[in-house]
């Protein structure tokens, strides 16, 4: 059964690694709520086995009470021992029983212990994500066009919110400031000396093995005299 379980597992990885942050952790969720499902089924299997055993119980206690007043009230030697007969078949049953019981509470047993090792796996590599940065926070070097304008972003993360800081070729700089939802970044470019100028929306993508961020722009200036929209694209920096 585990066997089973973890190949289904990495079957599972090869579906979700091109597309996961974090394929590992993916492979791991999908596998902890497996083994819990699992998990489930044998906590109903024990409670089927002890409503069985208890049955069983009462019919050898009752059959064991019978043999005892027959011998008792002197029954005749060929009673007796039909009625020992039957007393063995039921104390096989319970014995049977009993160690499938004792089977099952040992499977359960282990179970829990992989799980509660998958578990603190999970929130040990969720940890090292939160730790360790997110997909945004950073310097990006950045390229606009039309024009071919080049500099950078600065962003920061803090939940879905993106806060920061960019400077382009010609002199301009400002800040930055948008969202961040579900792979999609939208931010608002404030120009120091020119104000809100433009809206900035973008996607993260891979491209020729680096994380980048594609996308278009609209100004919101549109007495400037500059393209009114266009694309950019920008490569966050190594170790940033």
């Amino acid at each position: 059964m585990r066997g089973a379980t973890v190949l289904i597992g990495v079957l599972l990885a090869g579906a979700v690694s091109a597309q996961s942050r974090d394929p590992l952790l993916e492979v791991l969720r999908m596998q902890l709520e497996m083994e819990q499902r699992v998990l489930a089924l044998d906590l109903a299997n024990y409670t089927r086995v002890q409503d069985q055993l208890r049955d069983a119980a009462d019919r050898m206690v009752r059959l064991g009470d019978d043999l005892l007043r027959a011998e008792e009230d002197g029954e005749d030697a060929g009673s007796l021992a039909a009625r020992s007969s039957d007393l063995r078949r039921a104390e096989s049953d319970v014995a049977e029983l009993m160690a499938m019981a004792q089977q099952i509470r040992t499977t359960i047993a282990s179970r829990r212990t992989y799980t509660d090792q998958v578990g603190a796996e999970i929130r040990r590599l969720e940890e090292a994500l939160q730790t360790s940065g997110d997909e945004i926070s950073g310097r990006w070097q950045v390229a606009v066009d039309p024009g071919g304008q080049r500099g950078t972003f600065d962003l920061k993360l803090d939940g879905t919110l993106v806060s920061g800081s960019y400077q382009l070729s010609g002199g301009f700089r400002g800040s930055l400031r948008g969202t961040f939802i579900n792979g999609t970044m939208r931010v608002e470019r404030i120009d120091a000396q020119l104000g809100f100028v433009a809206i900035f929306t973008g996607r993260l993508a891979w491209r020729d093995g680096e994380k980048r961020l594609e996308g278009s722009w609209e100004s919101t200036n549109l007495s400037s005299g500059m393209p009114a929209s266009g694309s950019w694209v920008a490569r966050r920096e190594a170790g940033r």
